[in-house]
């Protein structure tokens, strides 16, 4: 469990901590170098976590169900709802950042594992099995022409 002071930071002193702090991100150019940082910064729980946040935030941009995200992740409804909701309250320049690293990154390959692993589980109480063996199977042939054109 985080824990912080009881005891206030005097304003002037925590702007100046994260404008140091953020300045100090800024110069971080190449993704060694930041990992690098972040895996001595951070313990191995906190990058996992953050990491998870992250990719729920793509998968939910992306349209994946929240309910299906919890199930492949191992994450709480918790944590899929308060990303859902930061990502309702986010500012524009994080969401277009976002959408941006969507864009350029190669989430195609992680996208079709976790669709592949989506597959995997069984419909849910009440759906027409026979549709979503059709739909299942469609999403496969998309999968593997994808990845044939990679």
């Amino acid at each position: 469990m985080t824990q912080v002071s009881k005891y206030p930071l005097h304003k002037d002193i925590e702007q100046e901590m994260f404008r140091k702090f953020w300045l100090s991100m800024s110069g971080l150019r190449d993704a060694d170098g930041v990992a690098s940082f972040f895996t001595d910064f951070l313990t191995d729980t906190e990058g996992l976590m953050l990491a998870k946040r992250f990719t729920i935030a793509v998968l939910l941009l992306r349209g994946k169900r929240p309910k299906d995200i919890k199930n492949m992740l191992h994450v709480s409804n918790s944590a899929t709802g308060s990303v859902t909701s930061w990502l309702k309250n986010a500012k524009p320049i994080t969401r277009a950042t976002l959408e941006r690293v969507i864009r350029e990154s190669n989430w195609e390959s992680l996208v079709d594992k976790l669709d592949a692993l989506f597959d995997a589980l069984s419909p849910r109480y009440g759906t027409n099995w026979q549709r979503a063996g059709k739909e299942k199977w469609e999403r496969t042939k998309e999968r593997a022409a994808r990845r044939a054109l990679r």
